[in-house]
């Protein structure tokens, strides 16, 4: 078994491939000059302007409690007896008490405990 692999020549850029490509890079910027055209040359360290977002976690924090309290506040606005009701017909249809709190954005403790007392 050969240590190294054999690489064909060809599938190597010869150094014609690369002056061939110079000369048509540098054809291109010789006709974008003749069209009035200009390149501004940045150095790689230099930054044109500041990030363009800043992440602010306080913020985003408070943002994720209040839609958190919303979806509760959703949850919840169902009475005990609808929500009786509503569960009732979807375990009849044949839906799992878990698949029916979730089809009813409820939290599986509160549906255990309306099909308990109901």
């Amino acid at each position: 078994m050969a240590r190294h692999h054999n690489i064909p020549e060809e599938d190597l850029p010869s150094q014609s491939d690369r002056e061939r490509d110079r000369l048509r890079i540098e054809k291109a910027i010789t006709e974008y000059f003749s069209r009035g055209g200009s390149i501004q040359r940045v150095e790689a360290d230099q930054r044109v302007n500041a990030p363009s977002f800043i992440i602010n976690a306080e913020k985003t924090a408070l943002l994720k409690a209040g839609a958190e309290s919303q979806k509760q506040k959703k949850a919840n606005a169902l009475s005990d007896t609808e929500l009786a009701r509503l569960l009732r017909a979807h375990c009849t249809a044949g839906s799992s008490l878990f698949s029916a709190a979730a089809s009813l954005n409820q939290t599986r403790k509160r549906c255990e405990a309306i099909a308990r007392r109901y």
